[in-house]
């Protein structure tokens, strides 16, 4: 940040519409692109071909200096995608998706949810007489005027917002309408996208208007004061018997405390194999580094005497995905944040990671996996367990507080904004993503806050370079200089 408080701007071009939910907010309409600044932020409310190219124009003088934030400026891309380039996008990012599916057999209920942000404002159900015909890409179909709409605590409303948020950040979107279809199974199935919000009640416009206001509000105090991330996690590590069967958790560890485990489900049933660690929050990726070191002499402890491995890493026993989740409090849950730990965070890890981790994707490790935390921060839960070194675990919390303090000069430089490097990601393209991770580091290295971080950030990019990755068959133990007995 450059110490300016950011403004925030409503445009609309050439449209004579009205916007309830935006208008309430209390968001200026922009009318002369000269008063935009670098940190102000610009929502494009209806502009399926805004001429972005004048306000890009105006900041072009430093390689990596800041821009305004135009939001949804990439809805004219995404509106003449077509319907089969959409689906592909989405399920190659683990989202269910038949774009542009009509449903006339009754058995299915079709549902639109407004979101705006990494939030659902409104999700209602939509029938029409002759069968259930919806909104999709390009306004495919048409809303019925008979509408139910659920409210917040109603079981539907949750999945619904959740995979339809996903939805827009895999195109790239910053607020929209998605239409899912939730067939006899329960099964929610996206159906179509559009760069453009309705909302039908008025719960939906004044959601939608304390969410702009929020958004205003923090997007003025961090441009204006910058931001500092508070730091924890919650990385996980499996216990393996020396004929190398997965001894469970619980037989060690309780659900709660420090030093815990976590449960998955295997076909319907709770099990407890998961060794969670849970160090104290701090500002500072040193520190908690050391007491996740402090964590794993308290593990020892509790495994005294017991013939085991520990192993860490993406999927270091197959079918077991292991999690690295960082949580960060202190800076707000944005699309812009969220995107910059993508590609400072979720690419260089995944340049180092070993070639059989990448099974665990799309449904585990996916770009833009994310939880907003009761305390009020989030859980960025893209990365794999980075618990196989301390050195690795260091530069993986490094990058995440530099990704989150510096997102706004990051922003011009994210190389996983580019489709083609979203691909190269999920399918292993190591040319790309090489070339990706060259940029994003020489972004990183132009913030502040790379200066407090050089050492363990130069760490995992030199490691990446010299195309070296992570053993995930080494007992971690040993880099950490845990006795093993």
């Amino acid at each position: 940040m450059n110490g300016d408080s950011g403004k925030m701007w409503m445009y609309v071009e050439g449209s004579k519409r009205q916007f309830p939910g935006f208008e309430q907010a209390g968001i200026p309409v922009l009318r002369d692109w000269s008063n935009v600044m670098p940190n102000d932020c610009v929502m494009l409310a209806d502009s399926p071909t805004p001429t972005v190219d004048r306000i890009s124009k105006k900041f072009q003088g430093s390689k990596f200096g800041a821009s305004p934030w135009l939001l949804n400026d990439r809805a004219a891309e995404v509106s003449n995608l077509t319907t089969a380039e959409v689906e592909r996008r989405l399920r190659r990012e683990g989202v269910p998706a038949r774009v542009g599916a009509v449903e006339l057999s009754g058995s299915a209920t079709p549902i639109t949810v407004a979101v705006w942000g990494l939030d659902a404002v409104e999700v209602r159900r939509v029938k029409s007489g002759g069968g259930q015909i919806f909104s999709g890409v390009k306004s495919i179909g048409g809303i019925a005027a008979d509408r139910t709409i659920y409210s917040a605590d109603q079981a539907i409303w949750k999945p619904a917002a959740t995979l339809s948020v996903r939805a827009l950040y895999v195109l790239g979107l910053d607020f929209g309408q998605v239409d899912v279809l939730l067939n006899d199974k329960g099964k929610l199935t996206v159906t179509g996208i559009s760069p453009i919000m309705k909302i039908a009640g008025q719960e939906g416009k004044r959601k939608l208007a304390d969410s702009i206001s929020s958004f205003a509000a923090d997007w003025s105090r961090e441009s204006a004061n910058g931001v500092e991330a508070a730091l924890g996690a919650d990385p996980e590590f499996v216990l393996l018997s020396p004929e190398g069967r997965i001894v469970p958790a619980s037989r060690y560890f309780s659900p709660e405390g420090d030093a815990g485990c976590d449960s998955i489900r295997i076909r319907g049933e709770k099990r407890w194999p998961l060794v969670e660690l849970r160090p104290r929050p701090s500002f500072e990726p040193a520190q908690v580094t050391a007491d996740v070191r402090r964590l794993l002499r308290v593990a020892a402890k509790r495994t005294v005497g017991a013939k085991l491995s520990w192993r860490a890493g993406a999927l270091p026993v197959p079918g077991l995905p292991l999690g690295g989740h960082v949580h960060l409090s202190g800076a707000a849950l944005t699309g812009e944040r969220l995107r910059a730990l993508d590609s400072a965070v979720g690419l260089p890890l995944r340049l180092l990671e070993p070639p059989m981790a990448a099974m665990r994707r799309p449904r585990y490790g996916s770009l833009g996996d994310v939880r907003r935390q009761p305390h009020g921060g989030f859980e960025y839960r893209t990365p794999p367990s980075w618990l196989v070194s301390p050195r690795l675990a260091l530069g993986a919390l490094a990058l995440a507080k530099v990704a989150a303090e510096h997102s706004r000069e990051l922003s011009s430089h994210r190389p996983l904004d580019d489709d083609r490097n979203r691909d190269a990601f999920y399918i292993g393209d190591r040319t790309l993503l090489l070339s990706a991770a060259d940029t994003i580091y020489e972004a990183i290295k132009q913030t502040r806050g790379y200066i407090n971080y050089r050492e363990p950030i130069d760490f995992l990019f030199e490691s990446i370079s010299k195309g070296q990755s992570w053993d995930e068959s080494a007992d971690i133990r040993l880099k950490w200089r845990i006795p093993i007995p």
